[in-house]
């Protein structure tokens, strides 16, 4: 070879290399890693209040949400013991940074209130001494939904709110609408928001240990930053860890309208390389060919979590013994029983007709219900609450029986159509009324007949002990009773309290007490004596009368 050609072929297998070199750079440096999309959170600690005692945990609870959330690439808006315009401040400016982005979460930790079917965050601030002021002196819920679903994202609204709270206590005395807790927040108007409550709606979550963290918020911490699970996971590990911390007392509450899977640590990561190391093998041979990534490997808790969400998905009592089958212990084992249970439960007797007459199931699952066609259903109260009840001894929860239906009903009944196969819209056709009537029949006449047996039973055990036709009641009043013995005593028989009066037996006073017997000179002489006496004031009383 030409010393030409030696020269041509050093030059190409340097630019070969010095090509080389420069990708596994640009591929090693951080930058050149793929942009994740843009992700902002708001979050909230509100510990010192001071219109009431100050809370414990809520600023440390916050602050521990806020540095997990920015390990996960969020970008964080924070405020602490903010007062009213301060906490508008921060939501304002979240609202502006959530141009553009894909996805939302707000953490709240502090004080909240609900009135009839809003909820109100309560600022460090506040002095609340009508349900009146709370539009001007606490931040309603809905303000910060709206913010975040003015665009099509992922939002998550995660509030540790629910702890005992003596603003409830002070406006309860003067609005029947104040409860305990938060109310359920639907996310049935919406498609990609997940609410998260610390515990079930109405109820109160507990504070926790000063110095530490809410039950609640610990769990969260826990597993927020668990890599490749979804969002629905994380929480249903939380309210797992939550339930046995607490001695089953809380059980965080979640809903969701999220479609497939979103989660806050997608790592994914990047096979390290070497750049002087590639450099120099490329420059003593030919361009190698690039290592291919090592298989991923998983634990088995990993592959716990996988199963179950597939479990959770198919949502079928098959999924749900498959998953028992491989991890009768596992993290969702006690999950698995209760949703198989369930379905065991909602399955009608064998040979039972589960449609209507002339009703093919392919048909039931084209129906879509919505507000318009329960509106021409044109439901009286009975028959919502009948509704409620078949729903409830299919084996469905649709909470206490309500003239209309709200968020628990609305809940039931999507189970109950995912049950079916239906599109799960939480609202009835007239063709899925008469599915669930035809499902339930049998289950709700014996309900009938155990609420008859009940009421019968109650009825007879208050008519226990009274007499035979119309009951009556006999009251004796004092003056009624010195009446009765003055007449007793004229007539000369024995008074017997409020009883019938009987004649005296001789040598028996008029009060029934039984003296000394005297012989008839006795009482002859007492006689004659009496009359005397008697004369003698008659007649000194007339006397007297006359000679006025």
């Amino acid at each position: 070879m030409s010393f030409a050609s030696r020269i041509s072929v050093l030059q190409a297998r340097m630019a070969a290399a010095l090509a080389l070199a420069f990708c596994v750079v640009v591929l090693a440096a951080p930058g050149a890693a793929a942009v994740p999309e843009r992700r902002v959170a708001l979050v909230i600690g509100n510990s010192a209040y001071t219109a009431v005692p100050p809370l414990a945990n809520p600023q440390r609870d916050a602050k521990g949400v806020s540095a997990a959330l920015k390990r996960l690439g969020f970008d964080v808006v924070e405020g602490y013991d903010l007062k009213m315009a301060e906490m508008t401040g921060v939501v304002r400016e979240f609202a502006q940074k959530l141009d553009g982005a894909k996805a939302g979460l707000v953490y709240y930790a502090g004080h909240g209130i609900a009135v009839g079917d809003e909820n109100y965050l309560i600022p460090v601030d506040a002095s609340l001494r009508s349900e009146a002021d709370l539009d001007f002196k606490a931040v309603n819920v809905q303000l910060v939904l709206r913010q975040m679903q003015r665009d099509e994202r992922v939002n998550i609204l995660i509030l540790d709110a629910c702890r005992d709270n003596p603003f409830a206590a002070q406006l309860a005395a003067k609005s029947r609408a104040v409860t305990r807790g938060l109310t359920a927040i639907e996310t049935q108007t919406a498609s990609g928001i997940l609410i998260a409550f610390a515990t079930d709606p109405r109820a109160t979550a507990l504070d926790g240990e000063k110095d530490g963290n809410s039950p609640f918020t610990a769990a969260l911490l826990k597993h927020i930053e668990t890599p490749e699970v979804s969002i629905t996971t994380v929480m249903d590990r939380v309210r797992a860890d939550v339930w046995e911390a607490t001695g089953k007392k809380q059980k965080p509450w979640t809903n969701s309208s999220i479609i497939g899977e979103f989660r806050l640590n997608p790592s994914l990561k990047l096979a390290s390389v070497d750049p002087s190391v590639a450099a120099t093998k490329t420059i003593d041979a030919a361009v190698p060919v690039p290592a291919m990534p090592a298989a991923p490997s998983f634990d088995r808790a990993q592959i716990d979590v996988k199963t179950w969400e597939v479990a959770e998905r198919g949502n079928s009592a098959a999924d749900y013994r498959a998953y028992l089958d491989a991890f009768p212990t596992g993290q969702f084992a006690s999950f698995a029983r209760n949703r198989l249970a369930s379905l065991e439960a909602a399955k009608p007797a064998a040979g039972f007709l589960e449609t209507p007459p002339g009703v093919t199931d392919e048909a039931l699952k084209k129906e879509i219900g919505t507000v318009q066609t329960e509106a021409a259903m044109k439901l009286a109260v009975k028959d919502r609450r009948e509704l409620q009840t078949r729903l409830r001894v299919s084996g469905f929860q649709p909470g206490k029986a309500a003239a209309n239906f709200g968020p628990s009903q609305r809940k039931a009944i999507q189970e109950w159509q995912k049950s079916r196969g239906i599109q799960e819209t939480g609202f009835l056709t007239a063709m899925q009324a008469s599915a669930l009537r035809a499902q339930s029949e049998t289950a709700y006449q014996a309900a009938l007949a155990e609420e008859k047996a009940a009421a019968e039973k109650k009825r007879k055990v208050a008519g226990e002990g009274q007499p035979a036709g119309k009951a009556t009641r006999n009251v004796t009043y004092e003056g009624d009773e010195m009446y009765q013995r003055d007449l007793a005593r004229e007539r000369g028989v024995a008074y017997q309290g409020s009883g019938t009066a009987r004649p005296a037996r001789p040598g028996t006073t008029s009060t029934g007490y039984q003296g000394r017997v005297r012989n008839r000179t006795e009482d002859a002489g007492n006689n004659a004596g009496a009359a005397a006496i008697g004369s003698i004031i008659g007649g000194a009383i007339m006397g007297g009368i006359l000679g006025r």
